[in-house]
């Protein structure tokens, strides 16, 4: 999982290791992934793009935006640098009302260090309201100037669906979130490739067990 760059698919996992079952590389992979959870003390700070997006299946023929029904919502934090991004949280959203959307943001920034910029969604306005600095700009249509105001919400969403699609070739719901962790986990350590192994064997050590049986018991979401 860690030598390579962009993940590793569960068939490809079998190959290289000589596993005799698919199903015991899928599981190994999950265990691994259980662990990758962005650790609960360390929130986001400064100026911190928030947004949604959906990942699954395809999109419907005349149905944009927000409408869209059949997929899983994603909603993304991520620190906005000066010439780049900083940390980065995903996680499986059931709507993209406040209800949903507020305690996403609420949980992943540090309350007294982080403004919120989004779009001008009506899920995201009574942040102001909850305590939650927020710096909301219509967007419209005009995408030049939405890739301006959060360039690195949309830069992560781009290549998160990529990374789906090119290593995975899809994800189930039911899983999504240790997918979105690997992803998170991946990008936060973006500047420490050769690391990596030590990082992921750590975690590996410290993990709390997943056995099979739970892994394929759990709840979608």
């Amino acid at each position: 999982m860690a030598r390579h760059k962009n993940a590793i698919s569960a068939l490809q996992f079998q190959r290289d290791t000589g596993l005799g079952s698919y199903q015991t590389a899928w599981m190994l992979l999950h265990k691994l992934r259980s662990n990758l959870k962005p650790r609960a003390g360390f929130r986001l700070r400064g100026l911190v793009e928030a947004d949604e997006t959906y990942v699954g299946a395809s999109r419907e023929r005349g149905v944009v935006g927000r409408r869209v029904v059949g997929k899983s919502i994603v909603g993304v934090a991520v620190e906005q640098r000066e010439h780049t991004a900083g940390k980065a949280r995903l996680a499986v959203l059931e709507g993209v009302s406040f209800d949903d959307l507020g305690p996403f943001v609420r949980g992943v920034i540090d309350g007294h260090d982080a403004t919120i910029r989004t779009d001008g969604w009506k899920g995201y306005l009574p942040l102001q309201a909850a305590g939650v600095p927020h710096d909301p700009h219509t967007q419209g249509k005009d995408f030049a100037r939405a890739a301006k105001l959060m360039p690195w919400s949309h830069t992560i969403f781009s290549n998160l669906k990529a990374w789906i699609r090119g290593t995975f070739h899809g994800v189930s719901r039911k899983h999504l979130q240790r997918y979105l962790d690997e992803f998170v986990y991946r990008f936060d350590r973006r500047w420490k490739e050769e690391e990596l192994f030590g990082f992921v064997l750590r975690r590996a050590l410290r993990g709390e067990p997943l056995p099979y049986h739970r892994l394929v018991a759990e709840q979608a979401g």
